[in-house]
């Protein structure tokens, strides 16, 4: 095998990060756009390395590593990526540039390092278990096709905005909702309820200015964030993420507040997002729950969607 060279990315090169990303694993294509403004607008305190790996000057895969303030993380978790443009997949250069970049990440003093693989990329997943990786969650992948189930969805929804708002609740989009403080109000909701999902690689608090920088991404339109609100305050909120180059619809986050839970304010609120996106003309959309969280999972079934090849979590616990 010939060994690739690997450099550092800078931000320039980010839309060729995504092509890798997207020849890597073509099913779930990369939006450019959208992954520049990431590398634009990285969270606070948060490290990050990325690197284009090349052969013979040709660009072949995109790597990286990225992990939380260490203050608020004292386990030291770090996420890894390996995106190996599928021409040149290769058991052995896999293996490779798993190691590489472990070996990189373990020298930032990362000591849990968390890499993903989708159950459909077998030379990947091996390449990870002989690099010392262990499988610890699975992530299950649902779509529905809306040009199929379009017409139920709508109905749905206009039942279920007519339910809720007998209960005392409005539904509206977070354009359309005109409270002051209302991005506050969002993060507070954010910052109860993320703590639900079930997760290895721990969920760490975001400044204002950062979950502003999150809700102002090229693919989250206010207009398409759903709202419900009660005595003006957020009480459940869903949003489908739309790439303006490339890729397919995705639910971005759906969650209801402790204090309302019971009520169908999940699926009502999700069912506006989908109905909107039936109106939009989009035919798919995807969606992912971790296997644990049977809330969202019955929720996904009760809405028709059909499930997909997910992804595998996997562990390396670095030796100190």
């Amino acid at each position: 095998m010939t060994k690739p060279t690997l450099r550092p990315a800078t931000i320039a090169d980010a839309a060729l990060a995504a092509d890798l990303m997207t020849a890597a694993y073509p099913r779930f294509p990369m939006d450019p756009v959208v992954n520049r403004y990431r590398w634009e607008h990285p969270r606070a305190g948060w490290s990050h390395d990325h690197y284009i790996a090349e052969l013979e000057g040709r660009p072949i895969a995109y790597v990286d590593w990225t992990h939380g303030p260490r203050e608020q993380d004292p386990e030291r978790y770090c996420e890894v990526g390996v995106s190996l443009d599928r021409v040149y997949t290769d058991p052995e250069l896999l293996s490779f540039l798993c190691g590489w970049v472990t070996d990189e990440a373990a020298k930032s003093g990362s000591l849990i390092l968390e890499a993903y693989a989708a159950e459909d990329e077998p030379e990947l997943l091996e390449a990870l278990t002989r690099t010392g990786y262990e499988r610890d969650r699975f992530e299950k992948v649902w779509e529905l096709d809306l040009t199929a189930q379009g017409s139920r969805l709508r109905a749905e929804a206009v039942e279920a905005r007519a339910a809720a708002a007998n209960d005392g609740y409005e539904m509206t989009t977070v354009a359309a909702w005109q409270s002051p403080d209302k991005f506050s109000a969002l993060l507070g909701l954010d910052d109860v309820t993320r703590g639900d999902i079930p997760t290895t690689f721990p969920i760490l608090a975001e400044t204002f200015e950062n979950f502003m920088e999150r809700s102002s991404s090229p693919d989250r339109r206010h207009d398409r964030w759903w709202v419900v609100v009660r005595d003006d305050q957020p009480v459940a909120v869903s949003y489908l993420r739309y790439p303006p180059v490339r890729g397919y619809v995705w639910t971005g986050y759906t969650c209801t507040h402790p204090d309302h839970r019971g009520r169908g304010l999940a699926r009502a609120v999700k069912l506006q997002s989908l109905a909107q996106a039936v109106e939009l003309g989009v035919p798919v959309v995807y969606t992912d729950n971790d296997s644990e969280n049977a809330p969202m999972l019955r929720i996904n079934e009760r809405l028709g969607y059909v499930q997909r090849p997910g992804f595998v979590s996997l562990l390396n616990r670095v030796q100190k």
